[in-house]
């Protein structure tokens, strides 16, 4: 199981959509690989969500939305969702399935 360098920043829902479309298109761009992919996270009722990414070439998909990343563990608990991976990141990086 690979565990991976994870990055978080929390966002509006506009934005994060924006940038899970920049994300879809670097997975296509470099192969699809396994070690790469980003989820959220929710909570009900809170206007961000937290994006949690990580793999190969993440400085890029930073680079779209700058400021407020950093480091973190990767996400879990109640209200994660896949956005963008290829094969079963669930299994790859060890997250429940909620």
């Amino acid at each position: 199981m690979a565990t991976g360098n994870w990055r978080t920043k929390s966002l509006p829902f506009a934005e994060w959509a924006a940038l899970q479309d920049a994300f879809a298109d670097l997975q296509m761009a470099t192969g699809a690989p396994a070690n790469l992919a980003m989820f959220s996270k929710s909570e009900p009722g809170e206007p961000l969500t937290a994006i949690y990414i990580t793999g190969p070439g993440i400085d890029a998909i930073e680079a779209r939305s700058p400021g407020d990343w950093h480091d973190t563990a990767a996400p879990s608990g109640d209200g994660v969702a896949l956005l963008v991976g290829a094969g079963d990141p669930w299994e790859q990086f060890g997250i429940s399935k909620p």
